[in-house]
């Protein structure tokens, strides 16, 4: 019942899938500005850097992501896959980041 109460509480942060000339990429707004994972491109780097980016986002606090649109191609399938994950081990992440002192309880 308590999880329960801890969902309703939980922040939504908004994403999307955007085009920029024939590259794709997940772009989940941070609050204080945007994540970019390279969807189309094998970019280590990029991707390094957004988890990297994500991880000092969930410092402040736990959130679900909710991907805006729909859409039944390639890159929309893919990024709504990376969103589940992301959700799912979100709260792991948060809770594990808790009991080393990397975030605030």
């Amino acid at each position: 019942m308590h999880l329960a109460k801890e969902e309703k509480s939980m922040e939504t942060t908004k994403a999307k899938v955007i085009q920029v000339e024939e590259k794709y990429f997940l772009v989940i707004d941070a609050g204080d500005g945007e994540i970019r994972i390279p969807l189309s491109d094998d970019k280590p780097i990029e991707v390094k850097s957004a988890f990297n980016k994500l991880l000092t986002r969930i410092k402040a606090g736990v959130f679900k992501i909710e991907l805006e649109g729909v859409g039944d191609d390639l890159f929309f399938q893919v990024a709504k896959e990376y969103v589940s994950q992301l959700n799912k081990e979100i709260p792991t992440i948060r809770t594990e980041m808790e009991k080393r002192g990397l975030a605030a309880k």
